[in-house]
């Protein structure tokens, strides 16, 4: 038992965490012919949490102890925590590394399981699907060899619990179960020069997260009633689109819901507009068996993502990729991509350039002769631009059309454009900046 006592910490140590240490031993010491409590003092803060565990695994390894749990001095183990591990191994003999149920005080001091944590996870992918809060925590049985061989990074004030997990995992053979082996005690951290808060955590573990998934193909997994899940490829769990997906939803899936109830055009064709990594093409795909989708895509990393989705998901031979690598507006022009906030793919927005490495072209020019029933336009402020360069298209086809519009856009287009091209607002949701608009021909 490792337990590094930061600022602060040595009356719990005393009151709660020690004596729990001492209660789960008697209670029974599970597959453990001794088990030793290692208590790593460091009251002035001079060592950090990581030096001291790593100065404990390196003592452990050299007294010969074959496992070693993890266990603040603000936490408290449970009384069967060594019997409930030895079940596991028992049946698992192969595992490095055992993790439990994350499981803390509420405000009545009483032990309560977190809410939306999985009570398995059995690979490095699976791991990597979870929001890290609801994953794992610091407290877990890990082979002694396996934990000296990475240690935690002194160098990191916080989230170094996270890069040993991570390293673990994909290193080792690890797994959580349905068991408690301790109960975290919220809102006790150590204090001291190396301390840091909940936000730091959260923005340095973002970032540990993102770069598993740049190295590991990771798919969300959607399930959304029709057949076997839909498949998403996630690498960047803070993106708006991919942080909907990580939670096994389709991102707007209440406005998916209204166009299913509009468009009632069996097999339809449909274009989609800034298609940016495939969320909406994957649900026409599975919810109105398209004849054709003719994703408009410019922006070379969503076009990647886009690709990958399509082909996750099995539906390669309902695309059509005239639209691939190019923006839709007026006409023939270049553009620039410009990505403000890099946790939002899709608001990235095309800029005038003239030598930019991003042609666009009109919808009439593009679509040709083939007949449209539904366009999709998510154009970030150049939605008017688009309607322009499809105006013979929608002359001829009447398509039903859901719109993003800019604020600033508005008038233009719920009163000018609809009025102009015959048209009725029949739907619409309203956001901080835009509102996006279903409409259908007045004929």
């Amino acid at each position: 038992m490792i337990t590094p006592v930061g600022p602060g910490h040595a009356a719990l140590l005393e009151s709660s965490c020690a004596p729990s240490v001492e209660r789960a031993r008697t209670y029974d010491p599970g597959p453990f012919a001794s088990i030793g409590h290692l208590v790593m003092d460091d009251g002035e803060g001079r060592h950090g949490r990581s030096n001291r565990r790593n100065a404990a695994l390196a003592q452990s390894a050299a007294e010969g102890f074959d496992w070693v749990f993890f266990l603040d001095a603000d936490d408290v183990m449970t009384p069967n925590a060594f019997q409930a591990f030895g079940r596991v191994i028992a049946a698992e003999p192969e595992l490095d590394a055992v993790w439990g149920l994350i499981c803390t005080f509420d405000e009545k001091g009483e032990p309560a399981l977190r809410d939306g944590q999985p009570e398995r996870i059995d690979s490095r992918i699976d791991l990597l699907r979870v929001e890290p809060h609801l994953s794992l925590q610091i407290g877990a049985f890990v082979r002694t060899g396996c934990a000296a061989r990475f240690g935690f990074d002194a160098g990191m004030d916080t989230g170094e619990d996270f890069k040993f997990y991570y390293q673990l995992w994909a290193q080792c053979r690890c797994a959580k179960r349905p068991e408690i082996f301790f109960v975290n005690r919220r809102g006790q951290h150590s204090t001291g020069p190396r301390g840091a808060t909940g936000q730091d955590w959260q923005k340095a573990v973002s970032r540990l997260w993102s770069e598993q998934l740049a190295e590991v193909p990771v798919f969300a997994e959607i399930r959304d009633g029709e057949g076997a899940p839909a498949r998403m490829r996630v690498t960047n769990p803070r993106d708006l689109i991919q942080a909907a997906h990580l939670r096994g939803q389709f991102f707007e899936e209440s406005s998916l819901v209204k166009l299913k109830r509009l468009l009632r055009q069996p097999r339809p064709n449909i274009v989609e507009v800034g298609a940016n990594i495939g969320n909406h093409v994957v649900w026409y795909a599975r919810h109105l068996d398209p004849a054709r989708i003719y994703p408009v895509e410019p922006n070379p990393e969503a076009l990647s993502l886009l690709d990958q989705n399509i082909a996750a998901n099995g539906i390669d031979g309902r695309i059509d990729r005239r639209g691939w690598g190019l923006g839709a507006g007026r006409g023939e022009g270049r553009f620039a991509a410009v990505t403000d906030d890099a946790d939002n793919l899709g608001a990235t927005r095309l800029v005038v350039a003239e030598h930019g490495g991003i042609e666009t072209r009109s919808l009439d020019a593009l679509i040709g002769a083939d007949r449209i029933d539904f366009i999709k336009i998510d154009a970030e402020g150049m939605e008017l631009e688009v309607l322009d360069g499809a105006a013979g298209l929608i002359a001829r086809d009447r398509p039903v059309i859901w719109i993003e519009v800019l604020r600033k856009n508005i008038m233009g287009f719920a009163q000018d454009w609809c009025r102009r091209a015959n048209y009725r607002v029949v739907d619409s949701t309203a956001y901080r900046n835009t509102i996006d608009y279903f409409v259908v021909p007045r004929d």
